[in-house]
């Protein structure tokens, strides 16, 4: 299902990279040779990476992980899969106990308590006009006084 969810952007972020290297290919003369070496291993390395995340990967993950024993129904979730994602969810289920919303892993402690945070730190720079402002002009201010003061000293 996620392969399936997955592919159409993958493949577009892929091919729009891509595309951007292909003038670097056609480039004449000496520097043209030269510079195409770049593109060709861009396109080489892009599409084996494409390859790989739309086939090897999912398939290592079948086989690699370990079989759950619970699982964690999501209502706001499941509203949104189609009628055969909903059967092979309900396929997946058969056999495995229900585990309440309160009994979250580590990881997902973890992840809750970071976003929590993250929000926090991005409502304190972004809540006011104010601070919106300075969070754009400090690291400007910065850029500025180090090309200032660091570039003549390099």
């Amino acid at each position: 299902m996620a392969v399936r969810d997955f592919k159409a952007p993958l493949i577009a972020g892929t091919m729009t990279t891509l595309v951007v290297f292909i003038p670097m290919m056609v480039l004449p003369g000496i520097l043209g040779k030269f510079l195409a070496y770049i593109p060709i291993t861009v396109f080489i390395t892009l599409l084996a990476a494409l390859f790989i995340s739309l086939t090897v990967n999912s398939a290592f993950f079948y086989k690699l992980s370990k079989p759950k024993k619970r699982y964690v129904s999501e209502e706001s979730a499941e509203k949104f899969l189609t009628v055969t994602d909903l059967e092979i969810l309900h396929q997946e289920r058969q056999g495995k106990e229900q585990r309440d919303h309160e009994s979250k892993s580590l990881r997902q402690r973890t992840l809750d308590k970071l976003s929590r945070w993250y929000e926090s730190v991005l409502r304190k720079f972004l809540g006011s006009k104010k601070s919106r402002i300075w969070s754009v002009v400090i690291p400007f201010l910065a850029l500025i006084a180090t090309f200032v003061l660091l570039s003549p000293k390099i």
